[in-house]
């Protein structure tokens, strides 16, 4: 999935600014034969945006060899939900930071054992 949106072409690209264009003009007039013909339109675009956006992601798919994770990440990819690695958090323990999870493990253990015992739990 090297290149960015190459399904969207210049026309719909087009048919998008007038989109909103068409928006803005029913956001600051009140005229329900305006509203009827933004509601047809943007029914319309949805229909021409599907059809070229489901060839171009069938193509990843049909070229890739894992096509369960070449889908997800498609889906990921239109969604904006791209999960990045992760680092584990650190502890601070008495100002220090604790790396090592056992000493992560250590830490907590301790934590609950002196507060179970004030509360006499």
């Amino acid at each position: 999935m090297k290149g960015k949106n190459n399904w969207i072409t210049q026309e719909i690209k087009i048919s998008w600014k007038h989109k909103r264009s068409l928006y803005t003009f029913n956001v600051n007039n009140n005229k329900p034969k305006a509203k009827a013909h933004y509601i047809k339109y943007c029914k319309i675009l949805r229909n021409l945006t599907i059809k070229p956006k489901k060839q171009h992601y069938g193509r990843f798919t049909a070229k890739s060899n894992h096509t369960t994770k070449t889908t997800w990440s498609s889906i990921q990819k239109e969604t904006r939900k791209v999960h990045s690695v992760e680092q584990l958090p650190t502890l601070l323990v008495n100002d220090e930071k604790l790396k090592d999870p056992s000493n992560d493990a250590n830490a907590f253990n301790n934590f609950f054992i002196t507060t179970a015992g004030k509360y006499n739990i």
